[in-house]
C-alpha cells in the first residue's frame, strides 16, 4: 500500500524528456509545412518564367513565318495584383487593327508571382493598353528597338528566375538566380 502511494504522488504531470519530444515533434512537422509552401510557390515561378519564355520564343516564330505580317507579344497582368497574361497580335499591314491570335490571351503566371524588369521589382503593367511589346525584326530574329524590355524577373516563393533577352539575335535565357 505504501509503494501505490509514492507512485500516486510522483505522476502529477509530464517530465521534461515528455516536454522535449512533444516540442521536437511540433517543430518537425512546422519545418515540412513551411518546406512545402515554399516549394509550392517556387514551382508557380518556374511555370511562369517557362510561359514567358514560350510567349517570346511564339512570338519570334511566327514572325519569321512568310505571310503573318507584323506579329507583336504583349504581356501584362489583369488588373492589380491578378493573373499574368500574354497576347500574340497579328496585322497584315502598317495601317491595319492588330488582330489577336490563338483564340485570345494565354495565361502564363499566377497573381502569387512577382514580375518586374529588376530584381525584386514588382512593375508588370496592370492593364492591356500599357502591357510590355515584344517585336522581332523579320529577316534577322533581332529584338525590335521599339521594345523596351530586354530583362524579365521572376520571383516565387525561394525561387528567383531571370529571363534576358539578347537584343542582336532575339534569343531568349532563363536562368535560376
Amino acid at each position: 500500500m505504501r509503494d501505490m502511494r509514492k507512485l500516486v504522488k510522483n505522476n502529477k504531470g509530464y517530465s521534461l524528456v515528455e516536454l522535449i519530444i512533444v516540442i521536437a515533434i511540433i517543430a518537425v512537422l512546422g519545418l515540412g509545412a513551411t518546406w512545402s509552401i515554399a516549394l509550392i510557390f517556387g514551382a508557380n515561378a518556374k511555370t511562369c518564367a517557362n510561359d514567358i519564355v514560350g510567349a517570346i520564343s511564339e512570338c519570334k516564330i511566327m514572325t519569321m513565318t512568310k505571310g503573318k505580317g507584323n506579329v507583336r507579344l504583349l504581356i501584362y497582368r489583369d488588373g492589380e495584383g491578378g493573373t499574368i497574361y500574354s497576347e500574340l497580335q497579328t496585322r497584315e499591314n502598317n495601317t491595319a487593327s492588330w488582330k489577336t491570335e490563338n483564340d485570345g490571351r494565354e495565361k502564363v503566371g499566377a497573381s502569387r508571382c512577382a514580375v518586374g524588369t529588376s530584381e525584386g521589382t514588382e512593375d508588370i503593367p496592370t492593364s492591356r493598353d500599357t502591357a510590355w511589346e515584344f517585336y522581332f525584326d523579320r529577316s534577322t530574329g533581332k529584338l525590335m528597338d521599339t521594345t523596351t524590355v530586354s530583362e524579365i524577373h521572376v520571383l516565387g516563393g525561394s525561387k528567383h528566375y531571370c529571363i534576358k533577352i539578347e537584343k542582336l539575335t532575339g534569343k531568349t535565357t532563363k536562368e535560376l538566380l
